[in-house]
């Protein structure tokens, strides 16, 4: 080391800024957009630490360094590089006092710390006193974005994908803004050194937009499974994915394998009808089907839910029907059938597992849309919290009915759809643009149930999770 830089390094540790106690952290945010709030540019930007807000540059100038003058305001933090300077002196401050700061604009985990994240179960706090529990935190709505929050929360507890996430060395070499906006939000859910007990997703979601080229965009509602699809699908890309089994970590936790059986045959059905079924005929063939076999992967697996009935009870209401998930899953045993007509071909399709993921989805097929309306299916799937057996429901080959593959699974999060008194019936209006969500997720050292839906967060019971109109549910398996 040079004696000139030497000499620099010890002026500047002997420099005792007299401006530190002008922070003001309750008025810092770190959650919005890192932009200049007078040129609108993401180079070189400063946070001003006395009012919070974000300037452009350091040197004369400048925006910060006009800001400093004219406001009497000293203190700014670089958003990229954390360091911190006092302006318009324009001298670097270096003190322990100012860590805090740091360490809430960016949180860093340990090793040690990533894994005791699921062991812990004490709250932290902000600087306004509110207790929080990291992990849990509530997202801001920015106007009918609640759907991207389920979809973080549920994600934020898959654990391989949060400790990926969490350690920023995993996806330095990815160029997707997504990859990173992502890990910041996560991080910051999971942190304990947020100067706020609640965490806007505005850098996630602007991004999305950007992404999704407005598919997904602020101010219009989308259902959470095909955002949940898209999202898979976008990080996966990004982190460097390819169509190989296992080429990234997002097909390493969720990916699965299902073989489908294909009976099809042109016909001028509307729908499927018994009597046009050759009884003397002894196989599909000889019927006039053709079949086809495929091995395909998926993310995650769509359960039919029947329809409501169309009568109404002894009361003058209308009947929500109650079944169990078992009843959904059949489609998977290898024996029923699911039929559909599109541009008069008739295809009947019959699915086999053949691969089980670490982490399983479920989405439940709860909107439907024509072209005159859109409804939801109210009906209540009752879902068993632990021990789900699949080995039992499910047809298994190949990887999947290994001798000691392990099938049982254990719900992680559970995402549903609520709808006001009264609306979505007679397709009076659209149930997807008037409902909300909300999602159900698990602390493993506590064994307790919390129920998240925006800013709120509060303790649920597992037994009033199988009464909700569950959307996605994400379940884990016991050995992953």
């Amino acid at each position: 080391m040079s004696a000139l830089k030497k000499m620099k390094m010890d002026h500047t540790e002997m420099i005792k800024c007299p401006y530190l106690d002008t922070i003001n952290r309750h008025m810092l945010d770190f959650d919005f957009e890192k932009v200049c709030s007078q040129t609108l540019s993401d180079q070189n930007v400063y946070a001003c630490l006395v009012c919070g807000k974000f300037f452009q540059g350091r040197g004369r100038h400048t925006h910060a360094y006009t800001h400093s003058t004219q406001s009497g305001h000293h203190m700014f933090i670089n958003l990229q590089t954390c360091r911190i300077y006092c302006l318009p002196d324009n001298y670097e401050v270096v003190d322990s006092s100012l860590d805090d700061v740091v360490r809430c604009l960016q949180p860093k985990f340990a090793p040690k710390r990533v894994e005791a994240l699921d062991a812990t179960a004490t709250l932290a706090r902000d600087v306004h006193g509110v207790a929080y529990l990291p992990g849990f935190c509530g997202l801001n709505n920015l106007k009918q974005t609640d759907y991207i929050n389920v979809v973080v929360h549920a994600l934020a507890h898959v654990r391989p994908l949060r400790d990926f996430f969490l350690d920023p060395a995993n996806y330095a070499n990815s160029a997707s803004p997504l990859v990173h906006k992502f890990g910041e939000l996560l991080r910051k859910l999971w942190s304990r050194d947020n100067f706020k007990s609640v965490i806007s997703p505005h850098e996630l979601v602007q991004e999305v937009t950007r992404a999704s080229k407005l598919r997904f965009k602020i101010g219009r509602t989308s259902d959470a499974a095909d955002f949940l699809g898209w999202f898979l699908n976008e990080l996966h890309k990004d982190l460097g994915g390819t169509k190989k089994p296992g080429s990234s970590i997002i097909h390493d936790v969720f990916q699965g394998g299902v073989r489908v059986e294909t009976l099809s045959r042109k016909t001028h059905m509307t729908k499927r009808e018994e009597e046009d079924v050759d009884a003397t005929a002894v196989s599909a063939e000889e019927q006039g089907w053709t079949r086809t076999e495929n091995d395909l992967n998926f993310m995650y697996l769509t359960l039919d839910i029947p329809p409501t009935p169309l009568f109404k009870d002894t009361q003058g209401g209308n009947i929500i029907p109650q079944i169990p998930l078992f009843d959904v899953l059949t489609k998977y045993n290898g024996v029923k059938l699911s039929d559909t007509v599109r541009a008069g071909v008739q295809s009947r399709r019959r699915y086999v597992i053949t691969k089980l993921p670490k982490f399983l989805v479920f989405h439940f097929g709860r909107f439907t849309k024509n072209n005159f309306y859109s409804e939801k299916n109210p009906t209540i799937v009752h879902m068993p919290v632990k021990d789900l057996e699949l080995k039992d429901q499910f047809a298994l080959e190949g990887e999947a009915a290994a001798e000691g593959a392990a099938t049982k699974y254990d719900l992680l999060a559970n995402a549903c759809h609520d709808l006001p008194a009264g609306v979505g019936k007679e397709a009076q209006a659209d149930p997807l643009q008037h409902g909300t969500f909300r999602v159900h997720v698990h602390q493993k050292s506590s064994d307790q149930w919390y129920e998240i839906q925006d800013l709120h967060v509060s303790e649920t019971m597992p037994q009033l999770i199988g009464l909700s109109e569950s959307l996605l549910a994400i379940y884990q398996r016991r050995d992953a």
